[in-house]
């Protein structure tokens, strides 16, 4: 492909309306060498590049075999064996201390036992994500001159509460475009939240969409932005995504940790509570509560459209080889589908270097932001792009360590770096044996504790799929923490027994 910055600076945009200029022709002009080639010297494999969205003439949407994770595992993996850097978990950040508008450190505590400390440093940088997972915030924040939606699903993490802009913004920094964010129109129910607002992201590009009243209503492989649109315009804002048993074939998942599919059946298109399936369209309305005369029209005239080889309601394959298939083939099936959060393009506002300004656009000393709480510095404007969320959290992240290496450069005396704590044993292989029995692990899993959310989601998906202790635990990785960098480098290779897993 023959690309070039200024190719890309002006597909993105165009499709953005308002991305940040700036930022968005630094990421062009940078990224080759600080995200693609760095991360490559870390031990990253690309092994693909697809167009992406429709923000992209060229091919520009880079992938791995196991997509964000093999990204964030080489990090993770990289800064472990580094001897300066410690990581303490199970903290929450109270407050940003600040003295004489000087951000000075922070206050912490600890999610589990409730004690509080104090962490000094003279450069803060807030890595803290985005807040799609809180909906009072979002609903608070909604896109301007679109309707909010009747229900809207979280589908980003239930971390993503926003923490991070309120404390930047407590420390004077400013915030910026929190109505501006990447709503999806495929979120599907959890069934595994008991809530019922948790979201798995689902699709199928062999279906028609039709609404309440069992009527067509968009173009299925249109700009995600516009069936948005088009979506939300309908009032209750949800739709039925409609396809036969060939078009079964055409769904796909992501975002679901728990499912361990048997091999007789799928765990939502075979499931009653997700997925409505009959014989005849008319019983499938039925079960689906849409007008039956209505959905049996619709199916007809999509039917047609698709013999005629031209779709004249919205012109979604105006050219023959995109035709998707007839409808006609029982069992049929209909699915549900509502609007979801998943992420935030407005946030903190940064400069050239990563620091955080406040509202008068003077720099706050001390305190940086990088990647989605700053809404992707700006490059997503007012519409969402693929690759161009992990992408710009690398890349800010690098332009803060940066500019904080460069002032650490100009003191005149060296950090003092406070000698590391003795490393733990680990504990003897030939002797190392497994400890906890799963019934044991069920009764530990049936009270809910402060500060244990993943030991309790991960050990949920270990009893789940019937995993052996020791497909994660070793004399490396034993039933207790360890303060020993052999261990801790050992316990970042297991990330891939849970995420790496595909569907």
């Amino acid at each position: 492909y023959t690309d070039s910055p200024d190719l890309a600076v002006s597909d993105w945009l165009k499709w953005t309306e308002d991305g940040d200029p700036y930022w968005t022709r630094f990421y062009a002009e940078n990224s080759r060498e600080m995200l693609y080639d760095w991360v490559i010297d870390l031990g990253v494999e690309w092994n693909r590049v697809a167009m992406g969205g429709f923000e992209n003439s060229l091919p520009r949407f880079h992938f791995t075999e196991h997509g964000a994770l093999d990204v964030v595992q080489a990090l993770v993996r990289t800064v472990i064996g580094l001897p300066t850097v410690n990581f303490i978990w199970n903290k929450r950040v109270e407050s940003i201390l600040v003295d004489n508008s000087h951000v000075t450190g922070v206050e912490v505590m600890d999610v589990r036992t409730g004690e509080t400390r104090t962490l000094k440093g003279e450069h803060i940088v807030i890595a803290t994500g985005g807040f799609e997972g809180n909906l009072d915030k979002v609903l608070s924040n909604w896109i301007p001159d679109l309707p909010k939606p009747e229900r809207l699903l979280i589908g980003a993490s239930v971390h993503a509460r926003g923490q991070g802009l309120d404390l930047a913004s407590a420390a004077g920094a400013k915030i910026s475009n929190l109505n501006r964010r990447y709503i999806y129109t495929n979120g599907i129910v959890n069934i595994r939240d008991p809530e019922g607002v948790m979201a798995v992201t689902a699709g199928n590009n062999d279906s028609m969409r039709v609404n309440t009243d069992g009527v067509r209503f968009t173009n299925e492989g249109g700009f995600d932005k516009n069936i948005l649109k088009d979506m939300l315009s309908l009032g209750t804002a949800t739709y039925w995504a409609i396809f036969d048993e060939p078009g079964r074939a055409g769904f796909a998942m992501r975002g679901a940790e728990w499912v361990n599919t048997p091999t007789d059946r799928h765990p939502l298109l075979d499931n009653p509570m997700i997925t409505s399936k009959s014989m005849t369209l008319e019983e499938l309305a039925e079960l689906a509560g849409i007008p039956a005369d209505r959905l049996v029209s619709s199916v007809a005239r999509y039917n047609a459209m698709i013999d005629a080889g031209e779709d004249s309601d919205f012109n979604r394959f105006p050219e023959m080889n995109n035709i998707p298939p007839r409808i006609e083939r029982a069992p049929f099936y209909a699915m549900q589908f509502y609007p979801m959060t998943r992420k935030s393009m407005g946030g903190v506002v940064i400069d050239a270097d990563g620091r955080a300004l406040n509202d008068s656009g003077q720099v706050v000393p001390g305190l940086y932001a990088i990647g989605e709480v700053t809404g992707s510095a700006g490059i997503n404007g007012k519409h969402g792009m693929d690759g161009m969320f992990l992408g710009p959290a690398v890349v800010t992240g690098r332009v803060a360590g940066r500019t904080i290496v460069a002032a650490h450069a100009i003191r005149d005396e060296k950090i003092r770096i406070r000698t590391p704590a003795a490393e733990d044993p680990l504990p003897d292989p030939s002797s190392w044996v497994p400890t906890l029995t799963e019934d044991e692990l069920g009764t530990l899993l049936t009270t809910s504790r402060e500060g244990y959310w993943h030991f309790e989601t991960s050990h949920e998906m270990v009893l789940e799929r019937q995993y052996g202790c020791t497909q994660c635990h070793s004399a490396e990785v034993p039933f207790f923490p360890l303060n020993n960098r052999t261990s801790k480098s050992a316990q970042v290779e297991l990330c891939s027994n849970c995420h790496g897993r595909q569907f």
